[in-house]
């Protein structure tokens, strides 16, 4: 046993990404996208539908993605599959492993779907997708049934079709494995719901941008969240004006100001101004709104840099969510979400030996992660330039305990 001096550091359990591209760079080429003789019934691998594809086709257990991660205090991900509409099969790995089977905690953890079309081909728009999801449950459903009465008895019957997409798709149908939804907008997040209410499917929504806007409907639908920490850019001209300035802007804000001559320019840029910046704060006040309303979130970090993933949650702090709530979305909320609860989310005997170490609460800018332990395994982190919550940190040494 390796026995350190903590009395000046912070211990929380290890951080669980709800969702996250860690350990599944981004392909080099779109070779699947290329031209087909007819572009109304593509092959399901030109239309990016995967169904029977699992993730671990595309981990690579030492890409760069994985130690920057880690060093943010990240010791579990839900790995999602990279392509278009349904572009295959999620699991739960364990960012610590020698090869892509020892990181492996959990296999066929959700069905991957999201508002992606395929290029030049059908289906390419929203529309078009929906209605492809529609045909591929109702052809899975019915194929089921005939399988159930064939095994029950075949005597006269001919031997039911089967292909590998539909076939990935039973377990979805019968509600034994969750999708996770990825919605870019609050429109996406409607038809996320409808298609779930319709087709009578185990949702996650996944992503959820501008939330904000659909959390009666959330609520209602009572689905659980892996909500992006994906922040919008910052205007430009923001980092130039103090704070109390913009507080001025966003006090005088009049959303009935009409240029009428010239002499109103000024104050419609103004107004303007007030504008982004209160759609700015809604954004950021997104999950402060969504722990007030009682869903269940966790912080997903697909699509987000590694760097930013602290300093966009001390952000949402400063906004409204108070630590405790950012807390249990990277911990409790995720292993929750995931159906890991027994194992991780927690600081308990008995469960996973995955840990984080800072030197003084994660939540300010002035902390660093430490130490990360990853079912048993320690890396400590070096901060080196000033690397802020990991964002440059580039010492790591591992051992085990």
């Amino acid at each position: 046993a390796r026995v350190f001096e903590a009395d000046t550091l912070t211990v929380y359990a290890g951080f669980i990404d709800a969702l996250s591209h860690a350990a599944v760079p981004d392909p080099d080429d779109d070779s699947d996208q290329g031209p087909v003789d007819d572009r109304s019934n593509p092959s399901y691998e030109r239309a990016g539908i995967r169904t029977d594809r699992d993730v671990r086709d595309q981990v690579v257990h030492d890409d760069k993605s994985v130690a920057a991660h880690r060093k943010i205090g990240f010791t579990t991900v839900h790995a999602a599959p990279r392509g278009r509409m349904l572009p295959g099969r999620t699991a739960v790995l364990l960012l610590a492993g020698d090869n892509v089977g020892e990181m492996t905690l959990r296999t066929d953890q959700a069905q991957m779907f999201q508002f992606t079309g395929a290029s030049g081909v059908y289906p390419g728009t929203p529309m078009g997708i929906m209605a492809q999801m529609r045909q591929l449950f109702r052809e899975a459903d019915r194929r089921m049934q005939v399988e159930a009465m064939y095994e029950q008895n075949p005597a006269g019957m001919s031997r039911p079709p089967s292909d590998a997409v539909h076939d990935a798709l039973f377990p979805v149908i019968g509600r034994e494995q969750p999708v996770f939804v990825f919605t870019d907008d609050v429109l996406e997040i409607h038809r996320a719901l409808d298609l779930a209410g319709e087709l009578d499917f185990d949702m996650v929504l996944a992503g959820a941008y501008e939330g904000f806007d659909a959390v009666d409907q959330i609520v209602a639908a009572g689905v659980p969240v892996a909500l992006t920490v994906e922040l919008p850019d910052e205007p430009d001209w923001m980092d130039d004006i103090k704070q109390d300035s913009l507080q001025y802007l966003i006090d005088n804000y009049d959303p009935d100001t009409r240029t009428a001559t010239w002499r109103d320019i000024e104050a419609e840029k103004h107004n303007l101004e007030a504008k982004q910046l209160l759609a700015r704060r809604e954004y950021l006040g997104s999950p402060a709104r969504f722990a007030d309303a009682g869903i269940p979130f966790a912080f997903a970090t697909k699509d987000v840099d590694a760097g930013d993933v602290l300093d966009n949650i001390r952000e949402f702090v400063k906004n409204g969510l108070s630590k405790d709530d950012a807390l249990a979305a990277l911990t409790v909320n995720g292993a929750a979400v995931l159906g890991l609860s027994a194992s991780m989310g927690s600081v308990e005997r008995g469960k996973m030996a995955n840990l984080v170490v800072s030197d003084g609460d994660l939540f300010e800018e002035d902390s660093h992660v430490r130490m990360v332990v990853v079912d048993g395994r320690i890396f400590e982190i070096s901060q080196k330039n000033g690397g802020r919550g990991g964002r440059e940190a580039n010492g790591e040494t591992a051992g085990r305990n």
